[in-house]
């Protein structure tokens, strides 16, 4: 196994368009650039993830209208959260899927990138279920209907 001294002295002889990094990131700054470049690599080349964040801006936004307390933020927060994480780690699964078949098809890159998309969509609708139970009082409060759903459930033991 090659040092990683070795790594970089092959690099040295190669076109500066050719040289690319393939050791670790030697600071905590290029290691933090290089993170927030595939922030926005993933914001620029996949169109679901802006409709997520899209969506999510105007979720805060809601609460905030809204005046959630710190209990359904917490609520809210986390299902921002899985539905971003799922589609990143969606993007990774589909990009390396691509680099191994490259343009070939494979039943294995098939099932692959589908459970991967199928994982979104699975966080999606648990963020669709957490935001209905987080908001529905809120809005029913704000077109005059009052209920205590708790109330509603001890009625019917």
């Amino acid at each position: 196994m090659a040092s990683r001294d070795n790594e970089r002295t092959e690099l040295e002889g190669l076109p500066e368009h050719e040289k690319r990094q393939t050791v670790r990131n030697g600071s905590f700054f290029k290691a933090m650039r290089n993170s927030l470049n595939g922030i926005w690599m993933i914001l620029v080349r996949e169109r679901n993830m802006r409709i997520h964040v899209v969506l999510a801006f105007l979720i805060l936004v809601a609460g905030l209208h809204y005046g959630l307390y710190r209990a359904d933020w917490l609520w809210v927060t986390m299902a921002i959260f899985i539905v971003i994480f799922s589609e990143f780690l969606n993007t990774i699964i589909e990009a390396v899927v691509d680099l191994v078949v490259e343009k070939k098809y494979h039943p294995l890159a098939k099932l692959a990138k589908d459970v991967a998309a199928g994982a979104v969509l699975v966080a999606v609708g648990v963020e669709i279920i957490i935001l209905l139970l987080i908001f529905q009082p809120y809005v029913w409060r704000q077109f005059g209907i009052v209920t205590n759903f708790s109330d509603l459930l001890h009625r019917f033991q």
